[in-house]
């Protein structure tokens, strides 16, 4: 089958009605599972693999493609409204997200999040079409120092969520570090800080303790407040961020999706390090960084663009070279092998067909996923009209379900119930939560990948492999620039 050919038929089958409903209602599903913290987009694709076993190939992975999207994008209307990551992929649109909310602009944030995650989908979706090839053979070239490189890279983001006092974001950092440590190391297989409990050798997992460090921190702190939040008041009729919002965002849009295209190329990262990462670019890139963390439109963009766009980067590697970028992509891998689809550089040459329906599957389900969030987000977003009382409960019964049917296991609701208590006394001691998660996610990357360096090489690779030198000094400038633009604005105050 000729190229044109196949495009031409890939894009009538996307397009026919009756992949548009599976589509459709895959988008949906993924948005529902996406916004219920503890479901991640990765619980809802592996549950689907017999389903998609059922369908056949083109619409049964035209299904995973629109539930992954869905529910990476759905993360953040949790993390908007009650301060509660949906997925991982969203810990950075809480910082932004949430003030918005509690400002009475929650319609703005959900619809300026929507958009954004549209953007970064297309934008790496169009990486993918262009560039997939090139941004494969750039991620093989990564060995265990451009993977350091790349994750001290990414704690540079400490500064940028850290707020007025970068110590104690740097604390809350190497403490999101260290609880990284628990469990096994997966270097030589020596357990530590398991204290004689079994459940602990594997480590803390991320669900139960970020939905404790952000949402049951947050319910003990709403209940110990006497004041009420302010409500959230939408007009009528769908939301739909202000033009200037979009108009005074473009670079931020483009950057963003480059960067998350980029990161969710390299194997291991993930949306939640893309979300991150781009954040603290953002803010770096700002002439008025100090509005970072109060409600700041740019925030909410620099996240969900960045985090959606990873997605691009993920199907990039995965398609071209098998090897998956993230756990999704991996699941989506093992449904093409289930259907007797080779991955690898051979798809492109005996599937083209089904490689071209995946491209404009990612484009139909964006569409879909943001003429859905901005028809229905009006009527997601009263849900912060509910009174505490009431309120509260609700969501500390979805904390308890979705982390316990992550692994069935009562140990982890004793994870969330102690992270909870964690995250509550830092923040009422000023400590922002966000480096925290930013060390827990980073850490075992960097401890990883640079024993495994020093006991086949040594430091030097960080500056003779081009790459890794590449990132370390990006690294360096972003932090001598966070340093020199803080100092100019505390001048600036100054007189």
């Amino acid at each position: 089958m000729s190229g044109d050919s196949a495009i031409f038929e890939a894009l009538a089958l996307v397009t026919s009605p009756m992949m548009l409903l599976v589509i459709g209602l895959s988008v949906v599903g993924g948005i529902i599972v996406g916004a219920i913290p503890g479901l991640t987009a990765t619980m809802a694709l592996a549950l689907l693999i017999p389903v998609s076993y059922s369908l056949p190939p083109d619409q049964g992975i035209a299904m995973m493609v629109a539930v992954y999207v869905g529910g990476i994008s759905a993360g953040a209307l949790t993390a908007i409204l009650i301060r509660m990551p949906g997925t991982p992929a969203a810990v950075a649109t809480v910082a932004d997200g949430f003030p918005m909310a509690q400002q009475g602009r929650a319609g703005q944030a959900i619809g300026n999040a929507v958009v954004a995650s549209f953007a970064g989908t297309v934008i790496s979706g169009v990486c993918l079409v262009l560039f997939a090839p090139t941004l494969a053979d750039f991620a093989v070239k990564f060995f265990f120092s451009e993977i350091v490189a790349v994750a001290i890279f990414g704690l540079t983001a400490v500064i940028a969520v850290s707020g007025k006092s970068l110590s104690r974001g740097l604390f809350t950092a190497l403490l999101g570090m260290l609880v990284a440590t628990f469990g096994m190391s997966t270097v030589d297989g020596i357990s530590r800080f398991d204290f004689g409990n079994t459940n602990l050798q594997s480590g803390i997992g991320l669900m139960p303790m970020l939905i404790g460090m952000f949402a049951v921190s947050q319910l003990m702190k709403t209940t110990s407040d006497t004041q009420r939040p302010s409500q959230v008041h939408l007009e009528s009729g769908p939301i739909y961020p202000p033009l200037g919002d979009i108009a005074g965002n473009t670079t931020n849009y483009v950057r963003s999706s480059l960067i998350g295209t980029i990161i969710g190329v390299i194997p291991s990262l993930g949306s939640g390090v893309a979300g991150l990462v781009s954040y603290a670019q953002a803010r770096n890139a700002s002439d008025t960084p100090e509005k970072f963390g109060t409600g700041h439109v740019p925030g909410i963009i620099a996240s969900e663009a960045a985090n959606n766009a990873a997605i691009g980067g993920a199907l990039i590697i995965a398609l071209t070279l098998g090897i998956p970028g993230d756990p999704p992509t991996a699941i989506l891998l093992g449904a093409l092998m289930i259907h007797g689809v080779d991955t690898g550089p051979m798809l492109f040459e005996n599937n083209s067909g089904l490689i071209y329906s995946i491209y404009f599957s990612l484009f139909a389900s964006s569409v879909l996923m943001m003429l859905f969030l901005l028809a229905f987000g009006r009527y997601i977003a009263k849900v912060t009209r509910i009174p505490n009382r009431i309120l509260s409960p609700i969501i500390f019964a979805l904390c308890v379900a979705g982390v316990f049917s992550g692994n069935n296991l009562t140990f982890d609701l004793g994870v969330m119930l102690v992270f909870g208590l964690v995250g509550f006394l830092l923040d009422r001691g000023g400590f922002p939560l966000a480096p925290f998660i930013i060390g827990f996610l980073l850490g075992p990357l960097i401890e990883d990948n640079y024993r495994r360096l020093m006991s086949i090489g040594g430091l030097d690779d960080f500056v003779t492999r081009p790459i890794s030198a590449i990132f370390i000094g990006l690294a360096v400038a972003s932090v001598l620039y966070s340093f020199w633009k803080r100092r100019a604005q505390a001048k600036a105050l100054a007189q």
